[in-house]
């Protein structure tokens, strides 16, 4: 016999559980959609709290450009932007809006420097980015020249791609002037012309409208093949440094850190840091205290060198050779002089002895001279590097007897890596109409691209025309659980 309400009661249970599930697995499936939601908004926030910090960091960056010399930086620590009264820090994100809070900290060594962290907050989600920033130098160029034209020839001086002699540089290229092209040499770098004329009295003429370089006629030229990182005309001009440079030099050099001569004198660099030197120190009576003859000597703790002129005559020239270990930087009041090859003696390129090279090297190279600076053909070898950011403020780097044969383009090359920065190009070689090299030698130029960060010790930031800072961005990063990196 069947007892029913033992049925029943079996199915009651039965009921119950399955309802338990039912609400359980009901309950589980609102708790993963709401976690998906607050998952979706949290991520969300964190976009928009990300957008807001980026938005301070954009703030801080227009003030400082803005401000330029004048900009002072709060203490480390306290919080710059927003200030009370003038900025709320508020950043509308739609129909919302979030928060952001800003410090900034300035460092003056080894140049200015800015480290600006800006702190984003949207609902309860918080984003932290810092953004690092240096004075930039006008070495960040791997060419730059206030003009292409050269008094001394009458005429233009050209960029050469041909067969016979190839001319090419990897980094950005900026003239205030108009680059002669002929054939197709190759810029791998971006590529800035001003296409200012210079006038009878020296100064810089108005831009013209949609000026294209000066290409050679008769011989044919791709810009598609030349200018492989762009090339965009009518650009502002940069300015050089100003005169100052090398007073600003000049004071390093005579701080007590440097090494001040007086007179025409000969720096030797030594692979093991030291210098080799011919030349007299002068106090500021202009007493002899010191004379160096081939003399071995540390090189200055500050990295500056600087030849002055002796009173009331013109013979602050420097001349200049051997292997930098370190960093150094040497300036004349008058010219500088290559005697020979100047290397690095950790080189941070590939090599065929070390295909890695060196990129962690620091050993660099400035070259700041009044005037010209020039190679000394008759001394020079046939193989020549040149390493380093050269600086001539009013005239160029050149060779003194450019038309003496050395050899063919590929037996006599110039190694010239760096920056190159002068006011007029100078030669190196000549060649004929077919691009074969008659004299000279033929200068390949390629970039460090650590000059984009930093640069010779002393060396002269850039001013733009308002006469503020140029800076450089170095780096954009999020701070992770408090850390920056």
């Amino acid at each position: 016999m069947i007892n029913v309400r033992q049925n029943k009661g079996f199915a009651l249970v039965f009921s119950l559980i399955f309802l338990v599930l039912i609400i359980s697995f009901m309950a589980v499936y609102i708790l993963a959609v709401a976690n998906g939601i607050s998952q979706a908004n949290r991520t969300a926030n964190g976009k928009k709290a990300y957008y807001v910090a980026e938005a301070g960091l954009v703030d801080a960056y227009e003030r400082i450009m803005q401000a330029g010399s004048n900009f002072n930086a709060p203490a480390a620590g306290t919080n710059f932007i927003p200030s009370a009264g003038t900025d709320p820090g508020v950043y509308a994100v739609g129909k919302s809006t979030g928060n952001y809070t800003v410090t900034v900290s300035l460092s003056s060594s080894p140049s200015t420097n800015y480290t600006v962290t800006s702190t984003g907050t949207f609902g309860k989600t918080a984003k932290t980015l810092q953004l690092k920033m240096t004075w930039a130098s006008i070495s960040k160029y791997a060419y730059w020249s206030q003009t292409e034209l050269n008094p001394a020839f009458g005429g233009p001086l050209w960029w050469v791609g041909e067969p016979g002699l190839q001319m090419l540089t990897n980094g950005p290229v900026q003239t205030n002037g108009q680059l002669n092209i002929f054939g197709n040499p190759t810029f791998y770098g971006p590529v800035t012309e001003s296409n200012l004329p210079i006038l009878s009295d020296g100064t810089l003429g108005k831009i013209p409208t949609s000026t294209t370089p000066n290409y050679y006629a008769g011989v044919w030229s791709d810009p598609s093949i030349i200018f492989l990182g762009g090339v965009e005309n009518d650009a502002p001009p940069v300015s050089v440094p100003p005169q100052n440079t090398l007073s600003l030099l000049s004071s390093l050099a005579s701080s007590g850190q440097g090494l001040m001569l007086t007179g025409a004198s000969t720096i030797f660099f030594n692979p093991t840091g030291t210098i080799t030197v011919t030349g007299v120190v002068k106090n500021a009576q202009g007493n002899v205290t010191a004379t160096y003859n081939n003399t071995t000597i540390n090189a200055p703790s500050n990295g500056v060198i600087y030849v002055q002129s002796n009173p009331g005559q013109q013979d602050g020239n420097a001349t200049v050779q051997g292997t930098v270990n370190g960093q150094l930087t040497v300036a004349a009041d008058q010219n500088i002089f290559l005697s020979g090859s100047v290397a690095y003696n950790n080189d941070p390129r590939p090599t065929p002895t070390n295909p890695a090279g060196n990129p962690n090297s620091t050993d660099m190279l400035g070259l700041v001279a009044n005037y010209n600076i020039t190679i000394i053909e008759a001394s020079a070898p046939t193989k020549l590097e040149v390493s380093g950011v050269l600086e001539a403020i009013q005239g160029s780097f050149q060779v003194d007897q450019y038309w003496a044969y050395r050899g063919d383009s590929s037996t006599a090359v110039m190694d010239q890596y760096g920056s190159l920065i002068n006011y007029v190009c100078g030669a190196t070689g000549e060649m004929d109409w077919s691009g074969n090299l008659l004299g000279g030698w033929n200068q390949i130029q390629s970039y460090d691209p650590r000059l984009l960060k930093i640069s010779p010790p002393g060396f002269p930031p850039m001013i733009n025309s308002s006469g503020n800072p140029v800076y450089s961005k170095l780096n954009i990063q999020e701070c992770v659980s408090g850390v920056c990196g």
